[in-house]
């Protein structure tokens, strides 16, 4: 099944990532689907997680229209646009209280749903609203089988970003310790740094005591 990459403007670094992945560019300012399965990547998108992104394609030929990840954690819908987009987005959304998506990372196949979801999306972002609002509202109105990808996805990069910066400056990268496995209790197991065993150990015994003594 083809894949591959929609830019919006031209991107040389987006082009070299993708051809190590032997995957398709094409420039689709209009926003069509040049493949079965679509890669929209934003310009201004900082860190793209290029090691997963044969994965969100696999998302897609399980059956899934469309994938993006989580915003980054803590922003709800009810922080961004103006008042009247707020009001806008509470008309199909129901409610302003929840997370945001990236749409600068949208995989999008060329099903049905898939290409409303964007024709939709674009549409909502006439006149100058905010992408990831309009993004929101599109998802209520299409209603696609939509998969959310986590916001690691984001993340991590950003901290690979971060090391490979430091270690050009010659700084040492500390890695993280692989975690232990312990038995606090007959099948039921928690994992703890290497050797803080017997602290995790009693601070369980510690907790089980005072929960045995209130009920008491």
């Amino acid at each position: 099944m083809s894949a591959g990459i929609a830019l919006q403007q031209e991107d040389p670094v987006a082009r070299g990532k993708a051809a190590h992945l032997a995957l398709q560019v094409a420039l689709s300012p209009d926003w069509q689907l040049p493949w079965a399965q679509t890669l929209f990547l934003a310009p201004g998108l900082s860190h793209v997680p290029w090691t997963l992104i044969p994965a969100g394609f696999r998302f897609l030929q399980r059956g899934w229209d469309a994938a993006a990840p989580f915003l980054r954690p803590g922003v709800l819908a009810a922080e961004l646009g103006t008042p009247a987009e707020r009001k806008r987005t509470a008309a199909v959304a129901l409610d302003l209280r929840v997370p945001l998506y990236e749409p600068g990372l949208l995989f999008v196949r060329d099903s049905k749903a898939g290409r409303a979801l964007v024709a939709t999306w674009r549409q909502e972002c006439a006149g100058g609203a905010d992408e990831k609002l309009a993004f929101l509202r599109a998802l209520c109105r299409v209603k696609p089988a939509f998969c959310v990808l986590p916001y690691s996805w984001l993340a991590e990069e950003q901290l690979r970003a971060q090391q490979d910066a430091r270690s050009r400056h010659g700084r040492v990268i500390c890695q993280p310790q692989a975690l232990v496995q312990v038995e606090l209790s007959p099948g039921r197991f928690v994992k703890c740094r290497p050797g803080e065993e017997e602290a995790v150990k009693r601070h369980y015994e510690q907790l089980m005591h005072r929960r045995a003594e209130k009920q008491r």
